[in-house]
């Protein structure tokens, strides 16, 4: 595959028509360069299932901002999909046709499983969704999908979309209660869940919103919208909030996006019902979708599902940074080695050792921004960065890593809401030991041949055989002694060897 291909998505939806221009880094990982969205609402006043012409101007507008950006990018391919407004419009091909006609794109209508399908490879290719289920709910449609070993077992398609829910059933302001309800018993009518499990994921653009709105109410310390967990309890409480509220309150409301104002109160009943409908005990949000899913077929072969969602997350996060992964490999190799070497005393286990091999390979990633502020810099592209298959607590932890991997002691006290009582002790373990591998391993190319490390007697005794002087490396190994001592509890002996 052409490495830093440039490619375009466009999603013509029943609430908004959205652009993702991104860099293909390699077959398993892409960098975003360019988003845009129009809030078309092609689904407006379409009880007659046919676009209306006001409607059908604003998604012909639409498209042509969208062309005009993604061309700027001259990608090497351009898809352009529509969905559940499209799918249900007797006039759909109208539109198709004045849309090539006016920009030169083809507009592709995905069936209801094509959209889920795509939906579904967005979420599993950047979470850990294994089993459960996967609702896509957009201001159309509401896709809910039974997911089993990673591959997606069925699905089913509804008109329970934010606008179509909306105009509908919620015709208040405020919804009433019979209208309220009416809405929870049509969904039970259109949706059976045979299987309940407790693990939900969710995606689509009322699923972020809403979770804006729980990261508010929490004063959570993370600005992380991917992987934040909602309660079924959190999710009833914010549905009667918000279905109690008048739109022009719902506009009040800090976090709630002004385009969703008068549709989020609807999007969040729908959410509640299926999550009680799936015994829920989650909601846990995506990030990625239909857009992405889209891309990773354009940028892997079939199969398009990611065998491993957090190495090729972590290594896409690296590349795109400036850090080339083959050169941080002896990093990753020296850690491993110390972590077995000093197993029998901190006693962690493969979950930490994992953390530890991917914070190995990203240690560097702050050097792309600023040498000097470098694990600082470190710390934000972790927190911040496009970084998948991760809890928000492994989050916090490979952070703190990064950012205290040559010195220090991690501070994890910002974040005790998200962290265990023990994470403390283990970031402290692992910093110093990715801190002393980053000593060893302190010049690229390394002159260290061979490297042991074996613990005997409070010693830990490290062998260095090398091709050169080692001066450098001694120096930044003594530096790190202090370390060793205060959180290890082990003296040091290192002995090279030429």
């Amino acid at each position: 595959m052409e490495r830093a291909r440039t490619l375009a998505v466009i999603d013509v939806g029943s609430n908004s028509v959205r652009l993702l221009v991104a860099r293909a880094l390699s077959s398993s990982a892409f960098e975003v360069v360019d988003e845009e969205r129009f809030d078309a609402r092609m689904g407006e006043g379409m009880d007659a299932g046919v676009l209306t012409e006001a409607a059908m101007a604003r998604g012909l507008r639409a498209l042509s901002v969208m062309a005009q950006v993604a061309r700027s990018h001259q990608p090497a391919a351009i898809t352009v999909v529509g969905t559940e407004a499209l799918r249900r419009a007797s006039n759909a091909s109208e539109f198709v046709e004045r849309a090539h006609g006016g920009t030169g794109l083809q507009v592709r209508i995905l069936t209801g499983y094509e959209e889920a399908y795509c939906g579904f490879l967005g979420v599993v290719n950047s979470t850990v969704l294994r089993d459960g289920h996967l609702l896509d709910i957009g201001g159309g449609s509401l896709e809910l999908m039974r997911v089993a070993g990673r591959a997606l077992e069925s699905v089913h398609s509804g008109p329970f979309g934010a606008i179509y829910a909306r105009e509908r059933y919620l015709r208040s302001d405020p919804p009433t209660a019979r209208e309220l309800r009416s809405l929870r018993k049509a969904i039970r009518a259109e949706f059976v869940v045979t299987a309940p499990h407790p693990l939900l994921f969710g995606t689509g653009g009322a699923v972020r919103n809403l979770a804006r709105l729980v990261r508010i109410q929490r004063a959570y310390p993370l600005r992380r919208i991917h992987g934040l967990q909602i309660t079924r309890s959190e999710m009833a409480r914010l549905a009667g909030r918000l279905a109690r509220a008048s739109h022009e309150e719902r506009r009040r409301i800090p976090g709630i996006g002004t385009n969703r104002a008068d549709i989020l109160h609807a999007s969040a009943v729908v959410i509640d019902e299926v999550m009680d409908m799936a015994g829920a005990e989650t909601l846990t949000v995506a990030g990625q979708g239909l857009r992405e899913g889209l891309l990773w077929q354009m940028i892997r072969d079939d199969p398009a599902i990611l065998p491993d969602v957090r190495s090729a997350s972590v290594m896409g996060l690296a590349r795109a940074n400036g850090v080339d992964e083959l050169s941080a490999e002896p990093v990753v190799l020296a850690a491993a080695a110390l972590f077995e070497a000093t197993r029998d005393v901190h006693r962690l286990g493969q979950p930490e050792l994992d953390l530890l091999l991917h914070a190995a390979r990203m240690a560097g990633i702050g050097m792309h921004i600023d040498y000097y502020n470098r694990d600082r810099h470190a710390e934000y592209l972790v927190h911040s960065g496009d970084l998948h298959g991760f809890s928000h607590r492994e989050v916090v932890i490979l952070a703190s890593l990064v950012r205290w991997a040559d010195s220090g002691t991690p501070d994890l006290a910002p974040y005790r809401s998200i962290t265990l009582p023990d994470d403390v002790r283990t970031a402290a373990v692992l910093a110093t030991l990715l801190g002393l591998a980053r000593a060893v391993r302190r010049r690229v190319p390394s002159p260290v041949l061979d490297f042991q490390a074996k613990v005997t007697k409070g010693t830990l005794r490290i062998h260095l055989t090398s091709r050169g002087e080692l001066d450098a490396e001694l120096y930044e190994i003594e530096r790190q002694q202090r370390r060793i001592e205060a959180v290890l509890k082990l003296s040091l002996d290192v002995r090279p060897a030429r």
